[in-house]
């Protein structure tokens, strides 16, 4: 199984177009296209560009999924702030009024998106950038009329820090130089972590321009005193990182871009800066990546691939100027379709919580019903002649008062605490081991007294506790127990109160 992703690079002088296969193997180019536009009129050059676009994407690619396009390092401001949160959510809505004083457009005129890293030391530092809406505009117009809807814009130095990390090097801290043809774009990064962004307006045209006027001269001569500045620029930015309390040694600079191979300018770059500058080896680094590429394109298509590495980066590493106005139209499809359907989900789980609840009500309403049967039933049995039923239990009890009033007239019915009643459970509490021989029985109406012997105290202390149980004895006391003169015999006596 297999995962596409197409970064596409609009530079000034070319379209450049990646696309990236993840596969079990790793990363793969299965797909590119390059196609110079020579400078023109600005309308003119629109419509080139407009058809190298559509050279590379004949058919457009509506969708947008997995297409992801680079702003333009010079057109993007970038301002590294602290932000109040460690979540990323909560600064995505203070991150505009924490950079607002540090941008030269009013806030409402910009997009704004912001980089973190789980490996920095304060835990809230963030590099942010910043795109004015004009240019989104005219990127995203270029893009729909050529039938495209891309999914992400990104940041150039962002694509190029992306490219680093899967084929830089592991050094504490390394920096990378993409010598396009109207600007360089420099990233100092060191481990996992993005550290310094800067865009630098020397670049290959100026070089050229150079080699082109000193063709009678060596080529280094002609272009040294134009990567004298460039280098003098490099020379600041990496002292100006370094000096900083958390920045490190740049061991290795690496070039990349379409003016890296013009001819000695790593090595007059070394010389001036005084520190190791080699030519990003990609073809060495990852001989599978580019294999379907000829050499001659590799630098150049070194933005377009770091794009689509999008992919490979962490959450926190995304950064989208497709916001506020500028939402996909698609992604903005896909949030209303979720809140429809999470809005569905809420109402079946309202319903089923209403089915549930008329569910349990029936079943103990049916539970009643066969109650209130049962107890219909046990009534008739018990009274057959009665013609109406209106309410069982309180007929019942009406049934039950009458008859214990005929019965009362008739001399009743032996009371549970009448002295045979009282005797029977007395004789109960007996167990059959023991020996009890009661010697005097006292009733009167509001307690008993009852005397005897028994084998042991142990004996009357169970007896004790079974009269204490009983519901026919309250309070009772055990007035005397002492041992008889004749062997093996207590004495005891109880007084208690009758019960109710």
């Amino acid at each position: 199984m297999s995962a596409k992703t197409w970064g596409l690079d609009i530079g000034s002088t070319a379209i450049k177009a990646v696309e990236l296969t993840r596969t079990w193997q790793g990363y793969r180019v299965t797909n590119y296209g390059f196609y110079p536009i020579s400078n023109g009129e600005r309308e003119r050059h629109r419509e080139k560009r407009l058809q190298a676009l559509q050279k590379i994407f004949p058919e457009g690619k509506k969708g947008g999924e997995g297409l992801i396009v680079p702003i333009a390092s010079h057109q993007t401001m970038v301002h590294r702030v602290f932000l109040p949160f460690r979540d990323r959510k909560k600064n995505q809505q203070v991150v505009k009024f924490e950079v607002e004083p540090l941008l030269p457009f009013p806030i409402d005129q910009v997009v704004v998106d912001f980089y973190t890293s789980k490996e920095s030391r304060n835990g809230k530092g963030a590099l942010v950038f910043a795109v004015s809406k004009e240019e989104l505009k005219e990127k995203l117009s270029l893009m729909q009329q050529a039938g495209l809807d891309p999914e992400s814009l990104v940041s150039e130095a962002m694509a190029l820090f992306w490219l680093a990390k899967h084929l830089g090097p592991s050094a504490p801290a390394s920096a990378l130089l993409d010598l396009g043809h109207e600007k360089s774009t420099m990233i100092v990064w060191r481990g996992e972590t993005l550290a310094l962004v800067r865009s630098v307006p020397i670049a290959g045209r100026a070089v050229s321009r150079a080699l082109e006027q000193g063709l009678k001269v060596d080529p280094e001569e002609a272009v040294a005193p134009v990567l004298r500045r460039l280098a003098n620029e490099i020379q600041r930015t990496l002292l100006s990182y370094e000096f900083d309390p958390e920045g490190q040694l740049v061991e290795n600079i690496f070039l990349t871009g379409g003016s890296a191979a013009l001819p000695g300018v790593e090595k007059i770059l070394e010389e001036l800066l005084k520190r190791p500058v080699t030519i990003l080896d990609i073809k060495g680094r990852s001989p599978s990546l580019l294999q379907d590429v000829p050499q001659e394109y590799h630098h150049s298509l070194t933005v377009a691939l770091g794009a689509a590495l999008w992919e490979s980066a962490r959450e926190e590493e995304r950064i989208n100027f497709r916001q506020e106005e500028f939402v996909s139209p698609k992604k903005a499809k896909k949030v209303k379709t979720r809140v429809t359907l999470l809005f569905s989900y809420l109402i079946i789980l309202a319903f089923l919580g209403v089915a549930t609840f008329s569910t349990n009500l029936y079943l103990k309403e049916r539970r009643y019903q066969d109650l209130k049967a049962e107890i219909r039933k046990e009534f008739l049995q018990a009274q057959p002649g009665v013609k109406k039923v209106v309410n069982e239990v309180q007929q019942m009890k009406n049934l039950v008062r009458e008859e214990r009033a005929r019965l009362d007239a008739l001399g009743g019915l032996p009371s549970a605490s009448s002295p045979l009643e009282i005797l029977r459970e007395l004789s109960m509490m007996i167990e059959p081991t023991s020996k009890v021989r009661v010697t005097e029985f006292i009733l009167d109406p509001e307690g008993v007294e009852l005397s005897g012997e028994a084998d042991s105290f142990d004996t009357a202390n169970r007896l004790k506790s079974k009269l204490d149980r009983s519901s026919l004895f309250q309070e009772v006391q055990l007035k005397t127990a002492r041992a008889s003169s004749l062997e093996n015999v207590i004495e005891f006596k109880f007084q208690t109160k009758r019960g109710i």
